[in-house]
């Protein structure tokens, strides 16, 4: 009789416990529905008054960039020289534009057109709505990031109620509005998101080794980053923030192999698919404001290696020191080698603007 008092105890225990674990969710859950929502709601109060209306003047290019690109396809798209702006010199649309909004914009539209009614719309009213809806996911996105970085849910839909009516956002996302930053912040906090979570602690993996996330979330967040790049200008941003995190890391003593993996896939994922937006071309190995990362890349292949050898030689702390240094001394050499060759020849661009308003 004791023994099935016990196990009924234990059954209840597992039971009440399941039932407390899906009440929180679905309070999370009721709670990022809510903050979406009222997201949603707010910046669309402009087209219930007035219609689906696009405003401001950068906004109609975006929508006329659209348009060509909705009308004559992706090739012709980057070879398209518009006559009617910059007048009298006209501009090269597909080398001076992010493209990420356009190519959005008609891939949802040609998804909803294949779905067909009730969701078919016309080109301009995906475009009104289209801030609106990614005011919605970045709202969303930044309360996963949140939620991930405190490991609380009920942070998580605390910050993304707040990101839903925060003014800052709400001007650069609400319908009718369509520029790039409306779809930027949502492929930021998604970057961000997927670089934290790579970084979760595992306890399956021992002694430093890298995780199957690290692998998994840091090629996401590499085509995340690649997304931002497409979208807006202020992937520089990103791209520096996740570098200095992972380079604080190691200062502090938290280097792992976990580590190298995430930031390596991101940077390698991220720099390649960046190189491919016509906009940015190889400023990511040019540019003086992206060549710090580059740095964190190449050091964080000498610790790795570094690391496997402490792990296969079983080497003290001492010896793993003396190592990084007898890499680090050489390695620093050739760097600064071939930096001062290729500055010689021009090969590096000067500081851009919003970089010399940083520093200057």
């Amino acid at each position: 009789v004791t023994c099935v008092r016990r196990l009924a105890m234990v059954t209840l225990t597992k039971a009440g416990a399941v039932l407390w674990s899906v009440t929180l969710f679905i309070l999370y859950a009721a709670g990022l529905c809510a903050a979406g929502y009222s997201a949603y709601i707010i910046r669309i109060y402009a087209i219930k008054n007035y219609g689906y209306v696009i405003h401001e003047f950068d906004p109609w290019f975006n929508f006329r960039a659209t348009q060509y690109l909705a009308d004559h396809g992706w090739h012709a798209f980057f070879k398209w020289f518009d006559y009617k702006v910059w007048y009298p010199l006209g501009r090269p649309v597909g080398t001076t534009i992010y493209p990420g909004m356009q190519i959005s914009s008609v891939v949802i539209w040609k998804v909803l057109g294949f779905i067909g009614k009730p969701v078919k719309m016309s080109l301009n009213d995906v475009c009104v709505l289209v801030p609106a809806w990614f005011g919605v996911s970045a709202s969303v996105a930044l309360g996963a990031l949140t939620a991930e970085c405190s490991g609380s849910w009920a942070s998580g839909v605390v910050a993304a109620g707040i990101m839903s009516v925060v003014p800052a956002h709400i001007m650069r996302s609400v319908g009718g509005g369509y520029d790039n930053e409306s779809i930027a912040l949502t492929a930021m906090c998604t970057t961000f998101y997927f670089w934290c979570r790579a970084l979760r602690h595992d306890p399956s993996a021992k002694d430093g080794r890298a995780t199957r996330d690290s692998v998994i979330f840091g090629v996401l967040a590499g085509l995340a980053y690649i997304y931002m790049v497409a979208a807006w200008g202020g992937f520089v941003f990103v791209l520096n923030m996740v570098g200095c995190h992972a380079a604080a890391l190691v200062l502090v003593g938290r280097y792992t192999s976990k580590l190298h993996r995430a930031f390596s896939l991101f940077y390698a994922i991220g720099t390649a698919g960046a190189t491919r937006v016509p906009v940015v071309g190889w400023s990511p190995l040019k540019s003086l404001e992206q060549l710090a990362p580059l740095a964190v890349f190449i050091g964080f292949q000498l610790l790795e290696f570094v690391e496997v050898q402490r792990r296969k030689r079983k080497l003290n702390m001492v010896r793993v020191f003396l190592m990084r240094l007898k890499l680090a001394i050489p390695a620093l050499l050739v760097v600064a080698a071939v930096a001062f060759s290729l500055n010689s020849i021009g090969y590096f661009g000067p500081l851009s603007a919003p970089g010399r308003g940083v520093f200057v």
